[in-house]
């Protein structure tokens, strides 16, 4: 078995949160003996005023000794309650006697990553499940593939500027299928026209493609058929009488057919970074992963300004790299 660590020739360009160093906040606890932490609980359970920033933190910390061990118990955040109100409630409990309360500090976020979840854990214990999908593993065979598609971006950067066109390119490919489906430079600078970004040219490509296929259905035959659904909102299936002719297509499916996003788990390969314009495009496209060399310090949305592929209020995220065969492509200090 290889167990040799793989180096990749890109950098993942993680969310804020995923970035965040540890913020923490004040919480009042107590050591308690094993036997009361049953009573304990349901009081603080009961009278404490609870929290949302508390949820993902465990209530009940064990501290081994020479000894033994002894138990402490996170009754609640200084903030929702002052020292001498809580004492006036523990006091109203007949708690006196087992609960001497102090202040700690507690991680005030719930850790995204395993390198967060480890050094945040080490104040009190917290909750963390890891979520796969944020792994990124590459082996060396894809490594070269997707080596060979960005040197193709690089090529029509190339092409673009013996043109007179701002040196950007870009390519776009099916991963499932290896296979290019789209690729384009910008020329913004023949076309005289401000959104002529590379990206966009490929996102055009992408509906014109869609709009070819479109005519060979005829539209007329679609009948709208309202479907049950759980949701409050109406749903509707598409079915076509052509569904037997050549080249004919039935909507069934809205997330596989035309009228489905264009770029839906697509792989992007761009010289350079994104700009604002052109990642928010990306994301209406529902692209599947973006990998560029340069970055954008001008207008960059993935990752220089903003990185609107992690962006919460949106509803579709797609992983993003960057640093790819970027000592091959020029810096460039425009928007791109």
């Amino acid at each position: 078995m290889n167990n040799s660590v793989i180096i990749l020739p890109f950098r993942k360009v993680p969310s804020d949160e995923e970035e965040r160093r540890l913020q923490t906040v004040d919480v009042y606890i107590s050591d308690v003996e094993p036997k009361e932490t049953g009573r304990i609980l349901r009081f603080v359970q009961t009278h404490c005023p609870q929290s949302e920033i508390l949820d993902h933190v465990k209530r009940i910390r064990k501290v081994s000794h020479d000894q033994g061990f002894i138990l402490n118990v996170l009754i609640c955040l200084t903030a929702s309650i002052t020292l001498d109100d809580l004492k006036l409630l523990i006091k109203q409990h007949d708690l006196e006697s087992i609960l001497s309360l102090r202040v700690h500090q507690i991680s005030k976020y719930p850790p995204i990553t395993r390198a967060q979840f480890e050094e945040w854990n080490r104040l009190w214990p917290i909750n963390f499940r890891e979520d796969p999908r944020r792994g990124s593993r590459f082996s060396s065979e894809e490594i070269e593939i997707l080596r060979y598609h960005m040197i193709r971006a690089i090529q029509l950067a190339d092409i673009a500027r013996s043109k007179g066109e701002i040196p950007v390119g870009c390519v776009m490919i099916d991963p499932r299928r290896i296979e290019i489906m789209y690729e384009s430079h910008d020329t913004r600078t023949s076309s005289n026209h401000p959104f002529r970004h590379a990206i966009l040219n490929c996102i055009n490509q992408a509906a014109l493609f869609e709009r070819t296929k479109l005519k060979t259905i005829n539209i007329d035959s679609l009948i709208p058929k309202k479907r049950k659904s759980d949701k409050s909102e109406d749903q509707f299936a598409f079915s076509s009488d052509t569904s037997s002719e050549p080249g004919s297509i039935t909507f069934e499916n809205r997330e596989s057919s035309i009228g489905a996003y264009l770029c839906k788990g697509y792989d992007l390969f761009v010289t350079h970074e994104p700009c604002i314009t052109c990642s928010m495009a990306l994301v209406h496209s529902r692209i599947g992963r973006v990998f560029y060399g340069r970055s954008n310090n001008v207008s960059g949305g993935l990752g220089s300004c903003y990185k609107i592929h992690t962006h919460q209020a949106l509803n579709h995220h797609f992983k993003t790299f960057s640093g790819f065969l970027e000592d091959q492509i020029e810096m460039l200090m425009i928007d791109c």
